[in-house]
């Protein structure tokens, strides 16, 4: 009214009316003076319009944008916290293991998109018997679920790695944990135990790639072991293989993080990572530093290599 009658200007406004039977409609007036000879208001013209379902659209909106507006913040915190779980475990280094007559070195790679945190795992542990655990693992999928199941099949791994018991029975122990003991989790792993007294490797692959020896100025993959992947059955026996190794030898443990190229063959694409492990290097952690910088992968996905060395 003020702007109507006092300022003699074109007003608009929009408010409720509750009708006599209930129902609540929103309306929109728009009115203009209309102005005499002598600048007199002689009448006030304008129209009503019902703007209830536009009003109605908005609220919609305005809900669903602050529907997204909680998923999207809901799933950075998850994203974040999935980050610090994994970091937590998989640090991208590991202290020096004192494990006599080995050195040994891991790389931990991420995953470059927050979104996509995989179950990549590794472990190296001198158990009480003085030999060493030696492992990497796939878990299937991604995120908080995928990072979740990690844990559970890597501590689950140490724990029964302290029987003594060989790394095939290892992994089929772990295909129980699983299958029975988690959410149809589904994982590859390779699984390896050293006795520095004999200098001799112990390992069995579960639908994983075999690792690779580096012996002098040769590098080649190891047997492929019969082995399913872990989880797709109640029960699976895994193939064992024992490796006599020399003084200067090395062994690469890896996930397919390493290894996988959208548009390259997996045999292909292994091919050139045992030349890049060939090459000439001074010392283990050089060797692994040159296997990532050498091994970019562009299916996003998390990488993990254990690499140990005889002396």
């Amino acid at each position: 009214l003020r702007t109507v009658l006092s300022r003699r200007r074109v007003g608009s406004a929009a408010f409720r009316m509750l009708r006599h039977d209930g129902v609540t409609r929103h309306l929109r007036v728009t009115a203009e003076p209309v102005l005499g000879p002598d600048d007199g208001i002689q009448a006030v013209r304008g129209a009503y319009q019902d703007i209830s379902a536009q009003h109605w659209t908005e609220v919609a909106l305005t809900a669903t944008r602050d529907r997204l507006a909680a998923t999207e913040e809901a799933a950075e915190e998850r994203n974040r916290l999935t980050l610090q779980l994994q970091h937590a475990i998989m640090p991208p280094a590991k202290p020096p293991l004192d494990a006599p007559g080995l050195d040994v070195g891991v790389r931990y790679r991420p995953a470059e998109s927050e979104s996509l945190v995989g179950g990549d795992w590794y472990d190296a542990v001198v158990l009480p018997s003085k030999k060493v655990l030696l492992c990497v693992g796939d878990v299937a999928g991604h995120g908080v679920e995928a990072a979740t199941s990690m844990v559970v099949l890597r501590n689950a791994l140490r724990g029964l790695a302290v029987t003594g018991a060989g790394p095939g029975q290892l992994l089929s122990w772990l295909n129980s944990v699983a299958h029975h003991l988690t959410a149809h989790v589904t994982a590859t792993a390779v699984c390896g135990v050293y006795d520095p007294e004999d200098r001799t490797l112990r390992w069995a692959r579960a639908g994983h790639l075999p690792p690779v020896l580096v012996r002098r100025e040769e590098a080649a993959d190891l047997p492929l072991l019969r082995g399913l992947l872990l989880g797709a059955l109640a029960e699976a026996e895994y193939e064992e293989d024992e490796l006599r190794l020399e003084p200067g030898d090395t062994v690469l443990m890896y996930t397919d993080g390493l290894v996988e190229r959208r548009d390259t063959a997996v045999e292909d694409s292994v091919a050139q990572l045992l030349t890049v492990a060939r090459m000439p290097s001074e010392s283990l952690e050089r060797r692994l530093d040159q296997l990532l910088a050498r091994s970019k992968s562009d299916t996003d996905d998390d990488t993990c290599v254990v690499g140990f060395q005889v002396f």
